[in-house]
């Protein structure tokens, strides 16, 4: 009896920290300890979700423009005096996560893994997954370990997988520079980040998103922005309120063109010929969906009517299958006698069939 207890406590003992282990990667995004041999002591841990202590971080202000929800910062130790930090930033959606991608990093951004997309340097690499975006920076660590904390972080956030915002994807591939992409989902951070404000034309406001990115067609260099509204009708007031806050700069052109909710301003060294074949690529489309809504289920004297339907079914088919059986005797009876009449000899009617041996027992 006492070797059951045991074995049920531990058992017991062994589900519980199975629970608090999965507990625990749900809401730590961080390796967990002894999981990288390179990664000596913790040198910091702190996380927060109060606004007010961004400013205590590297672009607090860009993390709280965008939509900030939770900060968690780890620093290691490593071997020969090095250090390895990683910081995880929750924030309102997938769209912030991705446009913070796009405004720090230092290099051209990838697929992922490590995360839906990525940047990396020597030193460093961020990631944008879901709705968190990570940096993993590195000082006298190889880029392999920086690479594998990357995933293993990445992997924790989860599996889910968000595609870029679909504002990127109307961007025209004639002399595009992906590199030089920028999403941006607030005002501080257009105004810190952008690229160019083309003679005063982008006026950013709360109902859109935008995006800038560098062309360069035939040796003529210039910056298209492209923004989204969320109706045509929205789109249509803006783009007949633009115009030039300013002059723009000796040789530079500015050509717009509005395509549904889009609107294109395409700002450079562009002549019309080259400005044409760019904007005309951007088009807007809309589809239609169906959407059939299934009928409540009904019921009768009570009773689901499939549930009733299903029973009559079974009733009528044992109905039918009772119809046929006495149809078939019927039908072999008939033949039985019929061929008695005029086949008294048939192999089923002979004597020998039906001789029955009569026995005396005493």
């Amino acid at each position: 009896m006492r070797a059951t207890s045991w074995v049920f406590l531990i058992i017991w003992m062994a589900a519980a920290g199975a629970i608090a282990q999965v507990e625990l990667v749900a809401d730590n995004f961080f390796p967990a300890a002894l999981e990288f041999a390179e990664l000596g002591d913790l040198i910091a841990d702190e996380s927060f979700d109060d606004p007010a202590r961004l400013g205590e971080t590297d672009d607090g202000a860009l993390f709280a423009d965008v939509g900030f929800e939770k900060y968690g910062r780890r620093v290691y130790a490593t071997a020969a005096s090095g250090s390895l930090t990683i910081e995880v930033v929750t924030l309102r959606d997938s769209r912030a996560a991705f446009s913070l991608l796009t405004l720090l990093r230092s290099s051209a951004i990838q697929d992922g893994p490590p995360g839906d997309a990525y940047s990396a340097d020597p030193d460093l690499i961020r990631f944008a997954k879901d709705r968190q975006w990570a940096r993993i920076r590195g000082r006298g660590v190889s880029a392999d370990l920086l690479r594998r904390v990357a995933l293993s972080v990445s992997n924790r956030i989860g599996k889910g997988h968000q595609n870029p915002p679909s504002l990127v994807s109307h961007f025209p591939k004639t002399g595009y520079d992906p590199a030089s992409l920028r999403y941006f989902v607030g005002t501080r951070s257009f105004k810190s980040h952008a690229i160019t404000t083309p003679g005063g034309f982008v006026r950013f406001t709360p109902d859109m998103e935008l995006a800038q990115a560098r062309y360069n067609v035939q040796g003529q260099t210039g910056t298209l922005s492209l923004s989204i509204f969320p109706t045509a009708q929205v789109a249509e007031g803006y783009f007949e309120e633009l115009g030039p806050g300013s002059a723009p700069a000796k040789g530079i052109r500015i050509y717009t063109k509005r395509a549904g909710p889009l609107i294109a301003i395409l700002q450079g060294t562009f002549d019309p010929g080259v400005a044409d074949t760019i904007l005309d690529q951007i088009e807007y489309s809309y589809s239609i969906r169906w959407i059939y809504e299934k009928p409540k289920s009904k019921t009768i004297w009570g009773v689901p009517a499939a549930i009733l339907g299903t029973v009559v079914n079974s009733l009528l088919f044992v109905v039918v299958l009772c119809a046929v059986s006495i149809l078939a005797g019927f039908g072999y009876a008939i033949f039985r006698f019929w061929l008695r009449g005029h086949a008294p000899q048939n192999p089923l009617d002979r004597p020998e069939r039906t001789e029955i041996t009569h026995l005396k027992m005493r």
